[in-house]
């Protein structure tokens, strides 16, 4: 599916828009990232952006990756939460560590 993407298309797409959140993918070196702008959170909008997510996931079928950074301890819980898998840690231009993390598919 992510092979059938227009090469046209750059940057973040919203897939899933929501009051409290929106989720958008990017195409970016052959993989999908996801990014994840919240309004609000709550015990009920993490269960319905896990709803959402297994929803989107469903859909495309193949692993979606997200880059947390070191210091992000909301975002690394979060996709822990998610049962996203840590896949590598990185060096971030600025000299600080990320991780990226993978979806389990």
């Amino acid at each position: 599916m992510v092979d059938a993407i227009d090469d046209k298309i750059k940057g973040k797409v919203p897939v899933c828009i929501r009051k409290d959140y929106t989720v958008y993918l990017e195409l970016f070196d052959n993989l999908l990232w996801i990014h994840v702008d919240v309004k609000r959170w709550s015990a009920r909008v993490k269960r319905e952006g896990q709803r959402d997510f297994v929803l989107i996931q469903s859909l495309i079928g193949k692993p979606i990756v997200a880059l947390v950074r070191e210091d992000d301890i909301k975002l690394l819980r979060f996709a822990k939460s998610f049962g996203w898998l840590e896949k590598c840690q990185i060096v971030l231009l600025d000299g600080s560590k990320a991780f990226i993390y993978v979806s389990n598919t």
